[in-house]
């Protein structure tokens, strides 16, 4: 039950304001690099694995020349979701802290012949001119999808200034991590130690030993397993000669 303040008391778990606003599939998605001095630049770890899940998967196109164009990314913010395995809402900010948005086309075009379209001047932590500009639905609504325009001068600086020279994915060809941590398991040296079968004299030797110093009853318990066949009369003698190896002050006590 919330205050009235329109606050989450202390204990009670955020309700997602669409059925759908965490990913309900398993996400598919080969393992992204990650890195840490792009974290810094961004100052946002879910930026840094968004910008790089975009500039992996959803390049910019490019001419006969391999020269980069100027075209706009068509994007389904669902399947950036269930990729990243991330809600709409984290995805939402991320964008928020990556790119300028713009509501429709019209807007977009003035702020460009404005040279304004990659500014948000209402930003100051994490700076005010972006890395992209969505044109848009502006909110994190389900079923969604924008056009994606890239600021390719800042873009190019920023990974300058953290040290990447280009943001590629990273092969695992024929290497399962779990997989392998499963057999380094199952090799581990105490996987190939028998257990060892311990004899009915051993057993109950045991027994006496981890239950305390019984030796009130340990011999009458001794003798009657002799008596039922169940260990050698051998068993016996320890306990016979056990008091000319004690010391003095033990007999005396």
């Amino acid at each position: 039950m919330a205050s009235q303040y329109g606050k989450p008391m202390e204990g009670e778990r955020h309700t997602p304001k669409y059925p759908r606003d965490y990913p309900a599939l398993p996400s598919g998605l080969q393992p992204l690099p990650f890195y840490p001095n792009l974290k810094r630049e961004l100052r946002s770890v879910t930026g840094a694995l968004v910008l790089t899940y975009l500039e992996i998967y959803h390049p910019p196109s490019q001419d006969a020349s391999g020269a980069l164009l100027s075209a706009p990314v068509t994007l389904h913010l669902d399947k950036i979701s269930e990729d990243l395995q991330i809600s709409r809402r984290t995805l939402f900010t991320a964008l928020c802290v990556l790119a300028a948005r713009w509501g429709s086309e019209e807007a977009r075009a003035r702020a460009a012949r404005a040279g304004r379209e990659f500014l948000n001047p209402a930003h100051t932590i994490n700076g005010r001119t972006k890395f992209y500009s969505v044109t848009g639905a502006i909110g994190y609504i389900p079923h969604t999808i924008v056009q994606l325009r890239r600021n390719f001068s800042l873009i190019a600086a920023m990974l300058q200034n953290a040290g990447i020279t280009s943001l590629a994915q990273q092969e695992f060809v024929g290497i399962d991590r779990f997989k392998t941590l499963d057999a380094a398991a199952i090799s581990a040296p105490t996987a190939h130690i028998p257990a060892q079968k311990e004899s009915p004299s051993e057993i109950l030797l045991l027994t006496s030993v981890f239950a305390g110093d019984r030796r009130s009853t340990r011999y009458p318990r001794l003798r009657a397993a002799v008596g039922a066949g169940l260990l050698p009369a051998s068993a016996l003698k320890p306990r016979r000669n056990a008091g000319k190896h004690l010391p003095d002050s033990a007999e005396r006590g």
